[in-house]
């Protein structure tokens, strides 16, 4: 069996956090009570849009896994899986230009070129809670923002990974 490289490692275990700590951050992933069970809403098509916010998507089961409590939510899950992935190949694409030195940018600047898009979409559940705690006036002036955060993160992230491509960076991730 071959091993795995550390850069694989790195990425995966990066990905699999992110996506715990996005969905923690919007409530679909939360720390209860010990215990195993699910509930089920009666199926309805129309709860798989059923938005409570700007990009943030009522949930349609939940989960009690041990001590975590997941709210399973069909369109945030795909959001989270997206924007995993997608933080997934820019890590890769920044780690190989790194490893080839085919990139005429800093070292810093390319190891973090695609992580603030990442950045970008934890803000866009964040924020306003951060807002609202550190007490600034005028907070109604930046709510129509925050609808905008995940879909410049996203474009941001596509952006960056074509951007590694035009560089040399590897066009997959192998992930075996």
């Amino acid at each position: 069996m071959a091993r795995r490289s550390p850069d694989k490692l790195l990425i995966g275990g990066l990905a699999v956090l992110y996506a715990l700590l996005y969905l923690y951050a919007i409530g679909d992933l939360d720390i209860g009570r010990a215990g195993w069970s699910g509930q089920a809403l009666d199926w309805q098509w129309q709860r798989l849009w059923a938005s409570r916010g700007p990009w943030l998507f009522e949930a349609v089961a939940m989960l009690e896994l041990g001590v975590l409590v997941l709210l399973i939510s069909p369109a945030n899950l795909v959001l989270a899986g997206l924007l995993t992935l997608l933080l997934a190949l820019n890590l890769h694409g920044a780690l190989a230009l790194r490893a080839n030195a085919q990139c005429s940018l800093s070292q810093g600047a390319a190891s973090s070129a695609g992580l603030w898009p990442a950045l970008v979409a934890g803000g866009a559940c964040c924020a306003p809670s951060l807002l609202l705690v550190l007490g600034i006036p005028g907070l109604g002036a930046f709510v129509g923002l925050f609808a905008w955060l995940l879909p410049l993160s996203l474009l941001l992230l596509v952006l960056s990974r074509c951007w590694q491509r035009r560089r040399g960076a590897p066009r997959v991730l192998r992930l075996l």
